[in-house]
């Protein structure tokens, strides 16, 4: 074995290791809390010793973090995927708010118990505002087909898009049953918000 596999080997037994550590953790916060979780149990769920997970998460809001890292990646993914078909913008953007709700309704439970922490750590200031540069991008894109005012800001308007869709998350989570359905929220307030932003002899249909 050269040195360069063995080098590779050894990464990918880490990655892995790590991998399996995350999961025993993101599933005893979803089954019995975040803060009532203990390394001990995470070391346990893993099936190694408590070192070994020390070695991966010095700390418990590393788990929070790599969570909030593994959930950006997916859903930027999902979001560019949906804003290269050949459609419209607000049809892109229908999309990618249906999409975006759709995903986080099926993992309500770990959202609703992991969510409040995150913000905490202030992982929400201080990441790249991924989704918002996703919907400036489809804005700037409509603006060249004269789908939207040229006067509009799509770096703007991709902020405030990206506000919207997190304060209606931070609205959603929580215990006891949805309070309004996810999906149908976000596509009804970007319907208003796109009433605004249309050239003028446009509108949106309801």
């Amino acid at each position: 074995m050269t040195p360069q596999h063995s080098v590779g080997r050894r990464e990918r037994n880490r990655e892995a290791m790590r991998a399996r550590v995350y999961e025993a953790a993101i599933s005893l916060f979803a089954e019995k809390g975040y803060t009532a979780t203990s390394f001990d149990e995470i070391a346990d769920r893993a099936d190694v010793a408590r070192a070994t997970v020390f070695n991966y998460f010095k700390r418990k809001d590393e788990f929070l973090l790599a969570w909030g890292d593994e959930r950006r990646r997916r859903l930027g993914v999902m979001l560019i995927q949906e804003s290269s078909r050949e459609s419209g913008v607000l049809d892109q953007l229908t999309r990618c708010m249906s999409r975006l709700g759709e995903v986080t309704t099926h993992e309500r439970r770990i959202t609703s118990e992991l969510l409040l922490a995150w913000v905490r750590t202030g992982a929400p200031v201080l990441e790249e505002p991924y989704t918002a540069f996703i919907f400036a991008q489809i804005l700037t894109d409509g603006k060249a087909r004269g789908e939207v005012r040229p006067d509009i800001d799509a770096v703007a308007v991709g902020h405030l898009l990206r506000d919207m869709y997190l304060g209606t998350l931070y609205r959603w989570v929580g215990e006891g049953p949805p309070p309004f359905p996810l999906a149908q929220s976000l596509t009804a307030s970007l319907r208003l918000i796109f009433d605004g932003i249309l050239p003028e002899d446009a509108t949106v249909a309801h």
